[in-house]
């Protein structure tokens, strides 16, 4: 009938479109020759017969002369990237930390992924870490997908790997349940027996698994983890930055937890604060006060200046409401504003 050659006809089109990659990100990597950089391109695409999305990589070798770009040479195939989740580069380009979830053989398909962190060099796999194996103690999930919270991100030097994942809670159990002698040499303080019910309030929309983040930083070497929270605050936090140059010190974003959570991806007029971290004095220092929004702290190179977005964040304030962007000194942690709102309509 009709119907049914329109229909296999919009079937045979939507099968055809659904094949077209779509860029998702691209990094550039300077080349020893001079003028020559490599281009790495991410791609996604959708699998229909799998019903899922798949991602990839091709890499493409440009000279830039100054007068015109052309292309030398690409990747002959695809490298697969579906698993990768997040990755950085050291400054110099020679390691690459990737965040990966998979499933461990013989689970079945819908349980849930495991999280591994791999190191590489240009020529090999250098460590690969299991995070619910080596980590549960430390920390939960690590916030792969969200652009709120997740960060990722190598020291300069490579020797340390900033992240935000879940803070350890308790393994709420029901008080009918017996706690073993091999339970309370584990740890007590992992246990809490009547809170399987309590009600953990989330951030929200496309955010239900975010309840509590924090900074973890990593040491590659020794694969201990180390945790960053500025003391005495009720915060979430997010948007973790290492200095330049530094494995020492980094800069983040505390969200205030009170009064609300719900519903922070559309409205993100929520109180927060700008923190600096020293990681091996173990001090959190607030940058900021916490009446404003605060988003995308970013160093410049050199690691002089810290630039930044604030917006109102007052109660009935509008939920996307103009930023200014202001800059902190580094050395004197004076804050001024580099451009300010233009202006503000009158009620």
């Amino acid at each position: 009938t009709l119907m049914e050659s329109f229909k296999e006809k919009a079937i045979e089109v939507y099968r055809e479109l659904a094949q077209l990659p779509v860029i998702a990100a691209a990094r550039i990597f300077p080349q020893k020759e001079e003028n020559t950089y490599e281009v790495e391109i991410k791609w996604g695409q959708k699998d229909i017969d799998r019903g899922k999305k798949v991602a990839f990589a091709k890499s493409y070798i440009i000279l830039n002369s100054g007068e015109e770009i052309r292309l030398l040479t690409n990747s002959s195939f695809q490298r697969d990237a579906t698993t990768v989740c997040k990755e950085s580069y050291s400054s110099d380009g020679k390691l690459r930390a990737v965040l990966l979830k998979d499933k461990s053989s013989g689970e079945e398909q819908w349980a849930d992924s495991h999280q591994y962190i791999e190191i590489w060099d240009s020529n090999h796999l250098i460590k690969s870490i299991n995070i619910k194996e080596q980590f549960k103690k430390k920390h939960g999930k690590i916030h792969e997908d969200d652009d709120q919270f997740s960060s990722f991100q190598l020291s300069s030097d490579g020797t340390k790997l900033l992240y935000i994942a879940e803070k350890k809670r308790p393994e709420a159990v029901s008080y009918f349940k017996k706690v073993t002698n091999g339970d309370k040499d584990n740890d007590e303080k992992d246990l809490k027996q009547g809170a399987e019910n309590i009600f953990q309030e989330s951030w929200g929309e496309q955010l239900s698994t975010v309840i509590n983040p924090v900074v973890i930083v990593l040491d590659i070497l020794s694969e201990e983890c180390v945790l960053v929270e500025p003391e005495g605050r009720d915060v979430s936090l997010g948007k973790a930055r290492w200095l330049p140059g530094n494995n020492k010190e980094l800069v983040f974003v505390g969200y205030e937890n009170n009064p609300r959570k719900l519903g922070f991806v559309y409205c993100q007029n929520r109180p927060s604060t700008l923190f600096s971290a020293d990681i091996e004095n173990n001090i959190c220092t607030a940058l900021t006060d916490n009446n404003k929004h605060i988003c995308s702290p970013r160093f410049n190179p050199q690691g002089t200046k810290l630039v930044f977005l604030e917006r109102d964040a007052a109660l009935g304030s509008p939920h996307h409401s103009c930023a200014i962007l202001k800059m902190v000194d580094w050395k004197s942690k004076e804050i001024c504003t580099v451009i300010d709102i233009v202006s503000t309509p009158e009620v």
